[in-house]
């Protein structure tokens, strides 16, 4: 079953990338992608309390202690995740966060064998590094295209990779908390810390960036139908990725989740956008394609 349920999470983050990248040439700035992301969270928040009514859990909602500090965890380290890709993106690293990404999977899976006695075998290592080997393949030409990267960008993405990371890692802590609080209960109160977050950074980039309100609204329409769909998918990835991880050990969902994200994006990007794969590309994504038979069958 949690092989499902990955399947599931990733077929949703598959679709929530592709409308991401419809809607790339309507948000122009950082104060235009956090008015829009914060919308979306909202959304967000909509669909959890939506499936709470729906389930008849009302009497669950009221949070625990326990419960708002890890929620609190998966929404703000979600957020923060959020404003340092769009920030590496526009600093013209985005081909390294594949790279940070994948470094980040340490995060959760040193922390499931340091709190949940979750063993990482010799050859689940092996096929992390398979997979490490892979990405840094696809990535390799980044820099003879961008040129030497800045110690600001460096820093972005570290943040953005130990971000996902504790993103994981919080809905494994969930999992492992076993509470007997719904998943829906906790993506809502995640979410809500989400959006808070991002109120924030909308108005530290309010301070910096001049843009005139009416403007975001305009292009929050056009795209409103791109963006209810990235709110539904991003609900579903999360939710069937949190129910994977009461299924897989960290050693197994995490690297295959983003192993097969790396996959995914890449055949979408020649499929439905016509991006050209170089040689390198196709090497790393059978490199990434055997990482993941050795880390799930060996």
């Amino acid at each position: 079953m949690g092989y499902l349920f990955l399947a599931i999470s990733l077929f949703a983050g598959a679709t929530k990338g592709y409308c991401g990248k419809m809607t790339s040439g309507y948000v122009k700035g950082y104060k235009d992608a956090m008015f829009a992301n914060t919308i979306r969270m909202a959304l967000c928040i909509v669909i959890g309390l939506g499936m709470i009514l729906f389930n008849g859990n009302m009497s669950d909602i009221v949070p625990s202690a326990a419960l708002l500090g890890v929620s609190a965890l998966s929404g703000i380290t979600t957020s923060v995740f959020v404003v340092c890709w769009l920030i590496s993106v526009k600093k013209g690293a985005y081909m390294m966060l594949d790279v940070f990404l994948m470094l980040g999977v340490l995060v959760p899976l040193l922390a499931g064998e340091l709190f949940f006695n979750e063993s990482i075998r010799v050859t689940q290592w092996i096929g992390i590094g398979i997979l490490l080997i892979a990405v840094y393949i696809m990535c390799t030409y980044n820099n003879s295209i961008k040129g030497k990267m800045s110690i600001t960008s460096l820093v972005l993405l570290i943040v953005c990779g130990v971000a996902n990371g504790l993103t994981d890692f919080s809905q494994k802590l969930f999992v492992k908390m076993d509470s007997g609080v719904p998943i829906a209960i906790f993506n809502f109160y995640t979410y809500i810390f989400s959006a808070i977050t991002l109120v924030v950074f909308y108005c530290i980039f309010s301070k910096i960036e001049k843009t005139d309100g009416g403007n975001q609204v305009s292009s929050v329409r056009k795209i409103f139908g791109y963006i209810l769909v990235m709110s539904v998918c991003l609900f579903a990835s999360s939710y069937f990725k949190t129910m994977a991880a009461g299924y897989l050990d960290s050693a197994k969902l995490y690297p295959l989740n983003q192993g097969a994200s790396l996959i995914l994006s890449s055949v979408m990007s020649a499929t439905l956008f016509h991006e050209r794969l170089t040689l390198k590309c196709v090497v790393g994504i059978v490199i990434a394609f055997i990482g993941l038979i050795v880390l799930n069958v060996l």
